[in-house]
């Protein structure tokens, strides 16, 4: 299994790019016109000690503490899924995983991953490298650590 980070996920999503996702799901009309205004006009600055800077527009980010900032989030990365054969559990935080018997196993493994990275390039949404991790599981896995499974 392999646990993956989207870096600063819900700030990082393109607005352009996410009204183009939804439009090929089909939202169209006035639900994808009220979407492109309530991410569109937003503007920031910032204070340093006490100055403040001009307002930029903001281009990408997801606004959060409403209830259609995660909708918004899944839909840009819903389909994640349709580049791999391995199993996906998605979010911000995300896991990949499949069994691994052969080297063929390892390799799909492997391929999967380098799809995964090739998307988030493609869709300007990447990974935490750093806060990515492979956790090995398994009686007959020589890298998982049954120790902390039994307590022995």
């Amino acid at each position: 299994m392999v646990y993956l980070d989207f870096a600063k996920a819900f700030d990082s999503v393109p607005h352009k790019r996410l009204l183009v996702k939804l439009e090929g799901y089909g939202i169209t009309g006035e639900l994808l016109q009220w979407t492109r205004q309530f991410l569109t006009g937003i503007k920031q600055r910032v204070r340093v000690a006490g100055q403040f800077s001009e307002w930029a527009p903001v281009a990408s980010g997801i606004p959060q503490g409403s209830v259609l900032g995660p909708v918004l989030f899944v839909c840009y990365i819903n389909d994640l899924p349709d580049t791999i054969s391995s199993f996906i559990y998605m979010y911000a935080d995300s896991k990949i995983f499949r069994q691994v018997n052969l080297d063929a196993d390892r390799k799909a493994l492997q391929d999967d991953l380098e799809k995964l990275c090739a998307w988030a390039v493609e869709w300007q949404l990447h990974f935490n490298v750093g806060k990515c991790k492979v956790m090995h599981m398994g009686t007959e896995n020589a890298k998982a650590d049954m120790s902390k499974v039994d307590g022995t």
